[in-house]
């Protein structure tokens, strides 16, 4: 428990000191978000978030194919620049080094090398969802395997950025920090799916759902998953730290 207390004054703390940048670093994350709808991607909105409907692939054409493969590498290669560049402003501030000097440093390298990671993650989930799909245990068994996807790689780009590691090094270090950390890394879990449940919610209460779900994804890209990114740090962080 106190651990976890740490954890959200310390998420806090960097937050709200660094909330412009961190913002403004967002930014290519939200455009990420969109550019599958902007693709035509067989896509849905829910819990703020944009999904693909593996379902509808076969029925696509390869025209249709290409477009949205090519909307998907640029979606992940945007997301990846802003978790590289969240993640500078977050060590920056621990190093104490400028912004500008660590963004100009890494951004290349690093961001290149989340988004292959990321890229053969994608594929990982594609080829669970295609199998579970073939062999009719896709309500089951995907959403499993896909979470351990997922998990696996949510320290990632984290461990890129604090430690510099490579690609084999840093999914090393982000399955150690899930081990070493699990109490905090569920705490993360459990308050990104309330806070995103809630969010959701409420919009959805408040506005017409088309708009809802197009603000809750807005709210959520600028202001929420920025939080959770730099929780993620704060965790990495507490392997070194009086955090633990």
């Amino acid at each position: 428990m106190a651990a976890s207390v740490s954890i959200f004054e310390y998420t806090n703390r960097a937050y709200s000191k660094n909330f412009l940048a961190i913002v403004t670093m967002a930014v290519p994350g939200l455009v990420a978000m969109f550019v599958p709808a902007l693709v035509g991607a067989p896509a849905y909105l829910t819990l703020g978030g944009l999904y693909l409907r593996t379902g509808s692939i076969p029925d696509l054409s390869s025209m249709n194919i290409a477009v949205i493969l090519i909307g998907l590498l640029v979606s992940m290669f945007l997301m990846a620049f802003a978790l590289v560049n969240i993640n500078l402003v977050i060590k920056s501030e621990r190093t104490l080094t400028n912004i500008g000097n660590e963004v100009m440093k890494h951004l290349s390298t690093t961001t290149l090398s989340v988004f292959w990671v990321y890229l053969v993650g994608v594929l990982a989930l594609f080829i669970v969802q295609l199998l579970t799909y073939e062999w009719g245990v896709q309500k089951v068994l995907a959403p499993v395997l896909s979470g351990i996807v997922g998990l696996v790689l949510l320290f990632v780009p984290t461990a890129m950025v604090m430690d510099e590691a490579r690609p084999s090094r840093a999914l090393g270090k982000s399955v150690d920090t899930i081990i070493k950390k699990w109490p905090l890394v569920g705490t993360w879990i459990v308050v990104a799916l309330l806070v995103m449940s809630v969010v959701d919610g409420l919009f959805l209460f408040v506005l017409p759902h088309p708009l809802a779900s197009y603000l809750v994804l807005l709210f959520n890209s600028m202001f929420l998953l920025p939080y959770l990114v730099v929780m993620l740090g704060q965790i990495y962080i507490s392997k070194y730290t009086i955090l633990a």
